[in-house]
């Protein structure tokens, strides 16, 4: 893990033309740490498929990331093998692909990259979903290119190669009976066996040196006994040169370094690059912005979103306590953690296939640590909680490509976790420097001085808990393989017997930190304008310094004043539009505790949260139904409806019984048939009524 994330910042005017400079460039988007001189193959989203699936050469490929520090001390030493095996490229080609860059991920997660850099090889005709054979890394050129070799003849060996690549199984038979293989190529004049020990390198490389030479073709051939006797107690190699008429020469005696043996050969037969088909081992990419790019030189116990809040005492979009005063040298930035949290979760993490086990506790893990202690904003510690509460819920196992989409999903108007934000503390002279390590550092070291100062009192804390927590990023997600284990010898060799106390998490951080610094003092991956020196120097901190060494108690007091969430600086970071409902109702927050504190009438408060609110907006939260406009005149047309439906309802009542009215004295008036007329009287007895029968008394008493 390149160490940069405590070092000051070069002079005001020098800083300010990097910044003009850079102000674009953003590490996930850094220059490439190869470009199109260099003699490899620059792979990326859009040309990978069609460049190394199917095709008839075997490609070996590094992965690698542009911000990672032992990927640019690895550079130059893949720049030299590119050139190694640059005559290869009829049987095999070198390829590089970035993974620090966004569109480059899902290549990367789909041939299961989990650290920088690896290299693959993939045999000939390879299929989409094949990833590839891991080659294990060397220091030396020539231990990699024997690598490449042997996985070559294996292949070769199980007839999955091509038609294009040279023969590299050993020849049996005598000399003179080579001509047999290649009488079809009628552009070979001279065939050369080259007789020499069982698995001689420095013949299968002249060989393949050889190989896009259609003059000539070269066999080797492993020395027997037969040789032995032919060639007596002369030095191996052999060489054996046949013309087209069948007749040979031997060289006896040859030279012993495959580049002496090449040039032998060259010499004699009278061969030059200039007569060598493969003059676009260049390919990079295809774009004129990416041709410009490559051009560059070197190129928790209670619910997730509870935890913490009330400590942190979240705004709409700053902590109460974001940092409004002067920068000074040594200043802490959140754009810088953010880009760093960012590039962490959105790169590294979905990187993985499947995250399962101990590396998915560790993710976990951290994202609790981050959601409790990281003094971010509210929108970022949203997204946070969300996140940590869908790797609580998904099983045993995560998919990475899966991962990757709940994160977009997961952003929203309130829920936000920026990227592609400039550095600001952590800008580096060039793209290549500084940036993630750095940002991922000065995260560190908020979270480890946070954790003591929110929960450090508590008899319930454990001072190893955010410890752990990184260790565990650093061992299973930290994609740069050389610093993550250097991070976990440091880890294993006292970090969890010295710490013991709140403060001793923050102190072996420091500790371990001035370790790399003093390690990497003077390395490749050394910025020269932010040089590696013990932190803090005694520009930043005079009283931390007793002349050569440094006074602990002071150091703790000054990390605890540059990491705190109240002295860190909000400049630079995306800005983030929150709806004033949300202010309103943290207004309506404000107001009912005021009045459940109080137990009086709620007057408007004097608090300098509400003096860029309105007296209307700040009045309307006092209504004790919580009525808004909207719902008014919702009511007012329930209310309209419902009249209308009772009217409706009244009228066809009276209707009804009018028209049952209405029928009973036609009935009864009308001269009916007797047994008719019967019925009805019976009714109208029953109901009390007068009838038809009681007219002529009627009548005789009116009388």
């Amino acid at each position: 893990m390149s160490d940069v994330g405590m070092e000051p910042r070069p002079p005001l005017l020098l800083f300010a033309l990097l910044s003009l400079h850079f102000s674009s460039c953003f590490l996930l988007a850094a220059a490439s740490l190869y470009n199109t001189t260099d003699q490899l193959v620059i792979l990326d989203h859009s040309n990978f498929s069609s460049t190394v699936h199917g095709s008839p050469s075997a490609w070996v490929v590094e992965f690698y990331s542009s911000w990672c520090g032992h990927c640019i001390t690895f550079a130059p030493t893949w720049r030299l093998f590119g050139a190694h095996l640059a005559d290869w490229e009829h049987t095999v080609k070198v390829g590089v692909l970035d993974c620090a860059e966004d569109d480059n991920v899902p290549i990367c997660r789909e041939h299961e990259v989990m650290g920088y850099p690896t290299v693959m090889l993939f045999a000939a005709r390879t299929n989409k979903g094949d990833v590839g054979t891991d080659m294990k890394r060397s220091s030396t050129i020539e231990e990699m290119g024997n690598s490449v070799i042997d996985f070559l003849v294996e292949k070769q060996r199980a007839n999955n190669g091509s038609s294009s690549w040279v023969n590299l199984q050993p020849y049996r038979g005598a000399a003179a009976d080579a001509w047999s293989e290649v009488r079809n190529y009628g552009t070979v004049e001279h065939v050369i066996v080259i007789v020499d020990v069982p698995k001689s390198y420095r013949s299968w490389s002249t060989i393949l040196d050889l190989g896009g030479y259609s003059t000539v073709a070269v066999r080797y051939k492993e020395v027997d006994i037969n040789d032995a006797r032919e060639f007596g107690s002369v030095t191996l190699p052999v060489v054996i040169f046949i013309d087209k008429t069948g007749k040979e020469e031997v060289v006896k005696d040859a030279p012993k370094t495959r580049e002496e043996l090449k040039e032998m050969i060259m010499k004699k037969l009278g061969l030059n690059r200039g007569m060598l088909p493969y003059k676009t081992i260049f390919s990079g990419r295809k774009t004129d912005a990416s041709m410009k790019k490559d051009d560059v030189e070197g190129a928790g116990d209670g619910q997730p979103e509870e935890i913490n809040s009330d400590i942190l005492n979240y705004e709409d979009d700053l902590p109460d306590t974001a940092f409004t005063g002067t920068e000074r040298e040594d200043q802490v930035y959140m754009v810088d953690i953010e880009n760093a949290i960012s590039y962490a979760l959105g790169h590294e993490v979905i990187q993985f296939k499947v995250i399962s086990g101990e590396a998915l506790k560790s993710l976990q893990e951290f994202l609790d640590v981050l959601v409790r202690y990281l003094p971010a904003r509210p929108v970022v510690h949203k997204f946070l909680s969300k996140l940590y509460k869908y790797t609580l819920s998904h099983g045993d196992n995560i998919n990475g490509a899966q991962f990757a989409k709940v994160m977009k999903s997961i952003q929203g108007a309130d829920t936000v976790l920026p990227s592609h934000q400039p550095w600001i503390g952590c800008l580096g002279s060039e793209p290549r420097y500084r940036g993630y390590p750095c940002g991922l550092w000065t995260t560190f070291h908020v979270l480890t001085v946070n954790a003591v100062l929110q929960d450090g009192n508590s008899e319930f804390y454990n001072p190893k808990k955010t410890l752990r927590a990184i260790h565990g990023y650093v061992k299973h997600f930290f994609s740069c393989k050389y610093c993550s284990q250097h991070f976990q010898e440091m880890y294993a060799e006292d970090a969890e017997s010295s710490v013991n106390v709140a403060d001793d998490g923050i102190l072996w951080l420091w500790r371990g930190h001035n370790k790399v610094n003093k390690r990497l003092k003077g390395d490749a991956t050394e910025d020269l304008l932010h040089p590696k020196q013990q932190f803090p120097p005694k520009k930043s901190c005079p009283a931390c310094w007793n002349e050569s060494e440094m006074s602990v108690k002071e150091v703790l007091t000054y990390m605890k004043n540059i990491y705190a969430k109240g002295a860190l600086s909000f400049r630079g970071t995306q800005t983030i539009s929150v709806p004033l409902r949300n202010k309103l109702a943290k207004v309506r927050e404000e107001l009912d505790k005021h009045k459940q504190k109080e137990k009086i009438t709620p007057k408007l408060p004097v608090n300098k949260k509400l003096q860029n609110i309105s007296e209307d907006q700040a009045l309307r939260p006092l209504n004790t139904w919580g009525f808004n406009s909207t719902d008014v005149s919702l009511c007012v047309f329930l209310y309209g409806i419902s009249t209308v439906i009772i009217m409706c309802v009244y009228c066809m009542v009276v209707i009804r019984r009018k028209m049952r009215r209405r029928r009973f004295l036609e009935a009864y008036k009308l001269p009916e048939a007797p047994v008719q007329r019967k019925l009805v009287n019976n009714i109208m007895d029953k109901q009390g009524l007068p009838h038809s029968s009681s007219r002529p008394q009627q009548q005789a008493t009116t009388s």
